[in-house]
């Protein structure tokens, strides 16, 4: 199976652990992820302003351009796919705005291309039957809560991935790794995304995020996994300002999809990169059989404790 392959700017920086692992595991699976030729950021956020058509010209390029090579379009960051799903509802539903972008733009689109996130590759293409067959170490005893979060889901009118308030994508995705999947009221909270940046809202995006990892904590979850870099940041590397701000926190590993796929595949163990990671999974994933033993990174647990 070939499928195109937007990374975005994320996974070839921060996010590498998400993006390398899902082309090596993808690779197990029979699937081809083909890197979009010259592809440039989807601007992240999608604009809100009715008439912003610039604000569109990115992620209209990105569509147009993979409608050049193949008709699906994926990628793994829920921003970039937020983004480029919608981006892709205004080209096919909004004529004035379609012809403006491809005007301006000088090329043409016939809106054939179909953007997906991986997870629906997983799910409608392969199929999770098929991806438990293809499992070659269960990861069974690691009790995971999966966290969908906001822009993976919604708006649930465009996006259609899934039901935005029960969604079970992710969940029969963990299942079929082996996974006990833990179940928990945040799961589709919002985290307080890149308003962590805006001091004057600190304190609230800090109480958001430590709102879904209490919740986690509090259902027996060992671990949370999730889609998004954003998130990821701000549940993992911002649990050190937890530990300074809640009495009663409990710290807990944060964890991309594609890391537990990698490791329920057996994919390279030099693809991992536990060092990026506040909160070192290693120690539990060791527990549980799933890595070799190894050193903690002393100065990540020396901060938070």
């Amino acid at each position: 199976m070939r499928v195109v392959y937007y990374p975005g700017c994320t996974l070839s920086t921060k996010a590498k652990n998400l993006g390398d692992l899902a082309r090596a595991s993808a690779e197990k699976l029979g699937i081809e992820l083909v890197e979009l030729e010259n592809w440039t950021c989807c601007q992240a956020a999608f604009p809100l302003v009715d008439d912003n058509i610039m604000g569109l010209l990115s992620s209209s390029r990105i569509i147009i351009n993979a409608d050049k090579e193949e008709k699906k379009l994926t990628t793994l960051c829920s921003f970039c796919y937020n983004v480029l799903k919608r981006t892709n509802h205004v080209l096919k539903t909004d004529e004035e705005k379609h012809e403006k972008i491809c005007l301006f733009l000088e090329e043409e689109y016939d809106n054939d291309v179909d953007v997906v996130h991986f997870l629906e590759i997983l799910r409608d293409d392969l199929g999770f039957e098929k991806l438990a067959e293809k499992v070659t170490k269960k990861l069974e005893g690691l009790r995971v809560a999966p966290y969908y979060g906001c822009q993976l889901l919604r708006p649930a009118s465009v996006l259609q991935m899934d039901d935005p308030e029960k969604p079970v994508i992710l969940d029969d995705f963990l299942a079929s790794l082996g996974c006990k999947v833990v179940d928990f009221p945040f799961k589709v909270e919002c985290c307080g995304s890149y308003q962590i940046i805006n001091e004057k809202v600190r304190d609230a995006v800090l109480s958001c995020s430590f709102n879904i990892l209490d919740s986690a904590v509090k259902s027996g979850a060992d671990v949370i996994a999730l889609t998004c870099p954003v998130c990821y940041f701000n549940l993992d590397a911002k649990q050190r300002d937890m530990a300074e701000k809640y009495h009663d926190y409990t710290p807990i590993p944060i964890l991309y999809f594609t890391e537990l796929l990698g490791l329920a595949l057996e994919v390279d163990e030099k693809l991992f990169d536990f060092t990026k990671h506040f909160i070192d999974p290693r120690p539990l994933l060791a527990e549980k059989g799933f890595i070799a033993p190894t050193k903690p990174v002393k100065k990540k647990e020396e901060a938070v404790a």
